[in-house]
């Protein structure tokens, strides 16, 4: 098996033991996924004592899938919101590089590109608008160097990559867009903060409480300094005894990794069609996607429509004819109330500072959602859009 398809599960890292906890440390992290693991590595950057806790094992939830895209959002109609993401997605870059330079690790982050097939008039009369946005809202250039544009091609560039029949206006070719190699991040993750951070798995959190004692499910009281729960869907379950709110919920998704038949580019462009996604990784193969099952039975078991996903991005991409499929997954993202993230000090028991809910785009903000979070942390106030903030996710609570 290839490395970058190694589950980090598997990964060769020490496990530390329930019982070693330390029970006062500054910061307690309950959550071991993408976002999580940001949030210990930007505390031990503060110096704080810091103890994760994760109810099973680390990136074992929706941070440890394989498509990895990092997909910027529509460049019109600019907001707060879009211009949150786009400094993490600028600034992702430099975090890769840093992660591999730390750790030797490569993460497999590409600034790729996306593109996107055009199909009728008005979607063509429609992203000349995006093009003209991209000018207006977003940088010339990358950190380092490579120009971002929205890009209007005539034709498929590849239509070996990009089927010619599904894009008859030709398509739109955004350079913004970029991948990452999700299970190669947490990897890496894991490993820098290991040295400093104490990471306890199969240490499920029962209670938070007020944030002054945390119960673990063997008992285990903890009595950190602050709290910040980035748990992933099952955050909204700890904080409806807290907040007496349903602030969420979770939204499954599913995936393949595919085998092509004959080589491909691992440096082509994303595509992306009607929900579909077609990633091309490192290791040569194929990264497929995603549902979004709000209603399920095993949110981690497969199921048939994963078998549409596949079909319909072969029908995207000629190159998956006839590949073997390497490995079929399903997880469940945090969706918050109003899909944006959640993050901010509870105004019932401000100990706790819930960083959550970034659904499809987790992994191109998880590193300024941890920023955010651990600015409450420090006292200071952080600067976030309007939607992310905890009291407008209140008041969309029925």
């Amino acid at each position: 098996m290839n490395n970058a398809d190694v589950h980090p599960h598997n990964a060769q890292i020490p496990h530390h033991a329930a019982h070693s906890i330390p029970t006062a440390p500054d910061l307690l992290i309950v959550g071991g996924g993408i976002v999580g693991l940001w949030c210990a590595l930007k505390a031990s950057r503060l110096g704080l004592e810091t103890v994760l806790v994760d109810k099973g094992r680390i990136g074992q939830g929706a941070s440890g899938g394989f498509l990895g895209a990092l997909m910027p959002h529509q460049p019109v109609s600019w907001t707060d919101i879009k211009a949150f993401q786009l400094d993490a997605l600028m600034s992702l870059e430099t975090e890769a590089e840093w992660l591999k330079s730390e750790t030797g690790i490569d993460c497999a982050y590409l600034r790729c590109g996306r593109l996107i097939p055009t199909q009728t008039q008005k979607k063509y009369a429609e992203r000349l608008a995006w093009q003209a946005a991209a000018k207006q809202n977003w940088p010339t250039h990358s950190p380092t160097g490579a120009p971002i544009a929205w890009n209007i091609l005539n034709d498929t560039p590849d239509p070996g990559w990009l089927s010619s029949k599904l894009a008859p206006l030709g398509c739109e070719f955004d350079t913004m867009s970029a991948r990452i190699n999700p299970r190669r991040l947490i990897e890496a993750l894991r490993k820098v903060a290991d040295a400093t951070v104490g990471i306890f798995e199969m240490s499920p959190v029962t209670d938070l409480g007020d944030g002054t004692c945390v119960t673990l499910a063997n008992g285990t009281k903890l009595t950190p300094g602050r709290v910040i729960l980035t748990a992933g869907y099952q955050s909204f379950e700890l904080l409806q005894p807290v907040t007496g709110k349903v602030l969420g919920r979770g939204v499954k998704g599913q995936a393949a990794l595919l085998q092509p038949r004959n080589p491909i580019d691992p440096a082509a462009p994303i595509l992306y069609r009607g929900g579909v996604y077609v990633i091309a990784h490192e290791s040569g193969r194929i990264a497929v996607g995603s549902t979004s099952e709000t209603e399920f039975e095993n949110p981690f078991e497969p199921t048939a429509k994963l078998d549409d996903i596949i079909e319909r991005a072969t029908q995207l991409c000629p190159a998956l004819e006839q590949a073997e499929i390497i490995e079929r997954w399903a997880g469940v993202r945090p969706n918050a109330v109003g899909r944006q993230p959640i993050i901010g000090a509870l105004p019932e028991v401000p100990r706790i500072v819930v960083a959550s809910g970034g659904f499809k785009i987790s992994f191109g903000i998880a590193h300024k959602m941890a920023d955010a979070a651990l600015g409450f942390i420090t006292g200071e106030t952080p600067s976030l859009p309007v939607n992310f903030k905890v009291e407008t996710h209140y008041s969309r609570v029925k």
